[in-house]
């Protein structure tokens, strides 16, 4: 009789594969002539990381991925729905998908004001593993049109360094706020902005505008988090990237007026 140590890898293979997701069969080629060592070490990744989410995760994010752990119906910001392929926090361009610094910031930091905490006590390759094992429950890892580069972050601008300099590039922010933003944050960060309400995001669940008016934020609190949100924007959500549409300068500007809300 085989042995069951033998038999969980092929099982599991073998069902992920029915359903194009999870690793390649041990017995399949690789597209990309990937070395039978290289798909070892995949499948050595994947069980390890199938181990970690089971241990840490099904009880938000639901055993199969699709955000429906037995956590989920309590909590006012809902698990990820990894099946789905759409992830909010990147450093890619709108409509594409993450790369895997961005999941690992993400493991490693959690998302304030949600139950998604920091795992800070995980070792790097129980990490990398999980890594691998989110990105085989959906199919959208497998298309090459979803893969993006991250969108460059430039550095502070000078003026961000002198107190009065930089309050009078917030106030140009200000406007500009008005302009794109208040609609939905409200004309003071605080979300309540009439087209605000009664928003769903690409998981059909009901969501509010971020309360900008606020010390913490759910990608970061930096400046270079702040810009990489309005760069990027939030996949699944009206919140559009705008690195294609405004300037290096005018994004920084709207950063030093959310900071200045943030302090209010």
């Amino acid at each position: 009789m085989l042995s069951r140590t033998f038999l969980l890898p092929a099982i599991v293979l073998l069902m992920f594969h029915s359903n194009g997701v999870g690793p390649a069969r041990a017995d399949e080629p690789a597209a990309t002539g990937e070395s039978d060592e290289a798909k070892r070490e995949e499948l050595h990744l994947y069980m390890k990381g199938r181990y970690v989410y089971q241990k840490h995760c099904v009880e938000c994010h639901g055993t199969t991925g699709r955000g429906n752990g037995p956590w989920a119906p309590e909590l006012d910001v809902k698990p990820r729905n990894f099946r789905s392929g759409l992830f909010k926090l990147r450093t890619t361009a709108y409509g594409s998908l993450p790369v895997d610094d961005d999941l690992r910031r993400t493991i490693r930091s959690g998302i304030s004001g949600t139950a998604m905490p920091i795992f800070a006590q995980l070792h790097d390759e129980e990490v990398d593993a999980l890594i691998v094992y989110l990105k085989n429950l959906s199919k959208s890892w497998k298309d090459p049109a979803l893969a993006a580069k991250p969108v460059p972050i430039p550095d502070l601008p000078e003026w961000f360094a002198d107190e009065t300099d930089r309050r009078g590039h917030a106030a140009a922010g200000k406007t500009r706020f008005a302009a794109l933003c208040s609609t939905c944050h409200g004309m003071d960060g605080k979300g309540d902005g009439p087209a605000g309400k009664g928003l769903i995001d690409g998981w059909g669940n009901p969501i509010s505008p971020a309360v900008l008016a606020a010390p913490h934020h759910k990608s970061g609190d930096s400046p270079r988090d702040l810009y990489r949100t309005i760069a990027t924007g939030f996949n699944g959500t009206p919140m559009l990237g705008y690195s294609a549409s405004l300037r290096e300068d005018e994004i920084w500007e709207l950063v030093a007026w959310i900071l200045e809300l943030g302090e209010s």
